[in-house]
């Protein structure tokens, strides 16, 4: 009785056309605080939040230019991208303080948008960067004791979808930044975070000379070398906040740096074809389960059933060693034998 009741449900599936599949977390935006001091009517917060939201959402996902370029999208055309949104005050009332509110978006409806204005966006979230600063100033170097830089640099507020990792003080490093002083750009980043498996690594050098600040970075961001110069004027401001505004600018251009290393065409997606053995009766359905929290994907398609297995195509965007990593964080192993696509379940 048990196997017809699975069987009957493996039909309804295979019969559905396409599996859309829900919004996870790269589409929404939480925790979103208005001031309601001032603001008497709850549906002018909630426009608010809602514009807010919008351009965090815009400013994590696209390149500084992409961001700009939609900057000016008027509040009709935003509330038409906004799947549903959650008030998490508890309760509305006029003396409030703040107001609190998580929005999601439509993923659907956020690709038609940036296909229509030509934008590629960025598959950035939870992002991890190992970052080392080095500060020299009146040609001396300071790596860990009176580096501001290196004492400072999480201070601030979270980056949300990026997270920076500074390394411990080791004397191994101190050893190498001294072997290559007269060269340090060619310092071998690799050796020198060799303890921390991370694909994003940048040694930051930041040379400090009167008002202006001359900063190199080299990295690796997903498994690609680049590397990066800025120039940071002072422009009066007091040594703490010139300080910190060099961190933020090089943060601004890290984030542009791997947003441009993560871009999905939403014009152009990708399909996958894969076989799924049923070894278990649940399968199919754990599998779908778990493909619900990968943004990439964005539907799938039953081809072929048996008693044995199940050939699925997926359709996704971005390259295939994203999806493939995607699929890794859900438990889903990608590999490819015989000649096919074959996904496990761990």
């Amino acid at each position: 009785m048990k196997n017809l009741i699975y069987i009957f449900c493996i039909i309804i599936v295979l019969f559905k056309t396409g599996n859309v599949l829900s919004n996870s977390n790269l589409f929404s935006v939480n925790n979103i605080e208005i001031g309601s001091k001032k603001i008497k009517n709850k549906e002018n917060l909630v426009n608010r939040a809602f514009k807010k939201g919008f351009n965090e959402l815009t400013d994590r996902l696209l390149l500084k230019e992409d961001f700009k370029k939609i900057s000016t999208t008027n509040l009709d055309q935003i509330k038409k991208l906004i799947s549903h949104y959650q008030i998490i005050s508890p309760n509305f009332k006029e003396d409030n303080q703040n107001f609190n509110v998580n929005i999601y978006f439509d993923k659907e409806k956020i690709h038609n948008f940036f296909y229509e204005n030509n934008i590629l966006y960025s598959d950035v979230l939870d992002v991890e960067v190992m970052l080392f600063p080095l500060l020299e100033n009146n040609k001396q170097f300071f790596f860990y004791t009176k580096n501001y830089f290196y004492d400072n640099w999480n201070k601030n507020e979270s980056e949300g979808a990026i997270q920076y990792v500074l390394p411990v003080e080791t004397l191994e490093n101190i050893r190498q930044i001294e072997m290559n002083k007269e060269n340090i750009l060619k310092l071998d980043l690799v050796n020198f975070f060799k303890e921390y498996e991370n694909e994003n690594k940048v040694f930051a050098i930041i040379q400090l000379d009167g008002d202006t600040a001359k900063v190199f970075l080299n990295s690796i961001i997903s498994g690609k070398k680049l590397n990066k110069n800025l120039l940071v004027k002072r422009e009066g401001k007091k040594k703490e906040i010139f300080y910190n505004h060099i961190i933020n600018e090089i943060k601004n251009t890290l984030k542009d740096m791997i947003k441009s290393q993560n871009l999905i065409d939403v014009r152009t997606p990708s399909f996958l074809n894969v076989k799924l053995r049923l070894e278990k009766n649940n399968n199919l359905f754990e599998f779908e389960k778990r493909l619900i929290n990968i943004d990439l994907v964005e539907n799938y398609f039953i081809q072929k059933l048996n008693k044995d297995y199940v050939l699925i195509k997926i359709k996704y965007h971005g390259k295939i060693s994203k999806i493939m990593s995607k699929l890794n964080t859900q438990k889903i192993k990608l590999k490819k034998a015989d000649g096919e696509w074959q996904i496990n379940l761990n």
